[in-house]
């Protein structure tokens, strides 16, 4: 189809993309595809039970859809691997970018993107959500953290680049985030609105470098920052409702021609401060393509319609709205023609999973050559598994350090708080005395005094000890370079399965 033949209203619905709750789209959702032409879904962790119901929900929206619009829709998710991972139960997920530059060999990213793009393609998803290009220049940032490659920009550049061409070689398209750099924030877009103090200069070392560099390599789409950048847009205007930022800097100085789109429009820092209805028709006039409203299909609705009246006030002009379009069209093309060459082959479940799990054996990271000696009765001290910020996927079963380290080499196990107080130190340091080794495994714990606090209480203590940072390592520096300590980079059942070879 081509954007001169196509209504106001196929080209409105071809510019969001839409997600709903539940296991099955409701009629609600329904009335979207078939009366308002939308054009592209997003799932997430709620709308996925296991990989039959997975693969047959995206089969269904995938018939819905190209029937109401006579055009292939877009079927995204949020794949980056460890803490971002919305694969269903028995499929093989990677783990976390950190992770996976902590072991050094970019050829690796490479396979594992190209493993998600098959895992993805099977299941009925044709555009991934990542990879993240995020310098993680900020370790108090509750948002990125192992989200991120690293800290170094080129080093970011390289992995990002191998899993850019991992996902298209696999098949499906991805997208960059979040542009210009979210870094270097310390608040959660989810929740609030961020402000980065970063000069331009900085900017232009620093956060810009994996962009410009993966512009250059071709990467097919960028997602905009909800984020304040003074340096960038001084008139107090989120990157994603800016001309500044995205037609003068991304289209403009970095050339970036590809497709655009939104992070969530749900998101508080939009939400709040913005609307979403007004936020969705200033970030299309400033240059947005493809808008995402995640959750809520009725403001999906309203949304529409305020494309429709900022199209009759002149808020927006025909020329705008058919030139996402024009982009939009372009890439499902290409979309088509990847899938047309990929559509034979076969899965290798088993392949894949071996190459998983080698991985994240190697990705766990421990300061010292040898094992810990844990003694004849250690007591095992963690903090509940919990989502540090709304992107990370909800917790599921009920699983935590302590107790499933118990479970593996006996001794005692005792819960904590992400945020303990004093007396709960003390409760601790009281149940360690006589112990063999204390093992505190902490998430987080950078980000919260308590943690911090215990940490040092328990190196303090006149008993061996051990550190494990369940997610990001920045704890190991609460705890020191002269004592045991481990990364996980991810809390989940599988990871502390592998941390048995760091203890006898």
């Amino acid at each position: 189809m081509r954007v001169e033949t196509m209504t106001l209203q196929q080209k409105i619905g071809q510019m969001f993309v839409a997600g709903f709750p539940g296991r099955k789209p409701s009629d609600e959702f329904l009335n979207l595809i078939h009366r308002r032409k939308l054009g592209n879904v997003i799932l997430f962790q709620h709308n996925i039970e296991g990989r039959k119901q997975t693969r047959n929900l995206n089969k269904n929206l995938q018939k819905e859809i190209t029937n109401a619009t006579e055009i292939m829709p877009f079927i995204t998710v949020d794949e980056e691997g460890g803490v971002v991972s919305r694969l269903p139960s028995g499929s093989v997920a990677m783990p976390s970018a950190m992770a996976f530059s902590e072991i050094g060999d970019p050829r690796l990213v490479y396979q594992g993107a190209r493993i998600t793009a098959e895992e993805l393609r099977n299941l009925g998803f044709n555009f991934n959500l990542a990879p993240v290009l995020d310098i993680n220049s900020n370790p108090q940032n509750p948002v990125i953290g192992v989200r991120s490659y690293g800290e170094d920009p080129l080093m970011v550049s390289r992995y990002a680049k191998m899993a850019v061409q991992g996902y298209l070689d696999g098949g499906i398209l991805c997208s960059g985030k979040h542009f210009p750099g979210h870094g270097d924030t310390s608040i959660d877009s989810h929740l609030s609105l961020p402000l980065v103090h970063t000069s331009y200069e900085e900017l232009d070392e620093r956060e810009l470098v994996p962009f410009r560099n993966l512009i250059r390599d071709g990467i097919p789409a960028l997602t905009i920052a909800h984020i304040l950048v003074p340096a960038l847009e001084p008139e107090g205007i989120p990157c994603t409702l800016s001309k500044r930022v995205i037609q003068g800097l991304l289209r403009e100085k970095l050339r970036f021609q590809g497709l655009i789109i939104s992070d969530c429009m749900e998101m508080n820092a939009m939400k709040e401060y913005y609307g979403v209805e007004a936020g969705v028709a200033a970030s299309i006039a400033a240059g947005v393509d493809l808008i995402f409203i995640s959750h809520t299909p009725a403001l999906v609705e309203t949304s529409m319609r305020e494309v429709t009246n900022a199209l009759k006030d002149g808020r927006l002009s025909m020329e705008r709205i058919d030139d996402a379009v024009s982009r939009i069209l372009i890439l499902k093309e290409k979309l088509s023609r990847m899938l047309k060459k990929h559509q034979n082959e076969s899965y290798e479940e088993k392949e894949h999973l071996i190459f998983a799990d080698q991985v994240l054996e190697r990705t766990i990271t421990s300061q010292m050559s040898h094992k810990f000696q844990l003694g004849s009765y250690p007591i095992f001290v963690g903090v509940k598994p919990s989502r540090t910020t709304i992107v990370s996927d909800m917790v599921e079963g009920e699983f935590d350090f302590s107790h499933e380290m118990q479970k593996t080499f006996g001794g005692s196990a005792v819960c904590i708080s992400d945020d303990p107080d004093n007396q709960e130190i003390r409760n601790v340091l009281h149940l360690a005395e006589g112990k063999s080794s204390v093992i505190l495994g902490t998430l987080n714990g950078h980000l919260h005094e308590g943690q911090r606090k215990m940490i040092r209480a328990v190196k303090s203590c006149k008993i061996p000890s051990a550190f494990v940072a369940l997610r990001n390592p920045y704890d190991l520096k609460v705890s020191g370079e002269d004592s045991f300590g481990v990364v996980l980079y991810e809390y989940s059942p599988r990871i502390l399965e592998k941390l048995k070879f760091c203890f006898e």
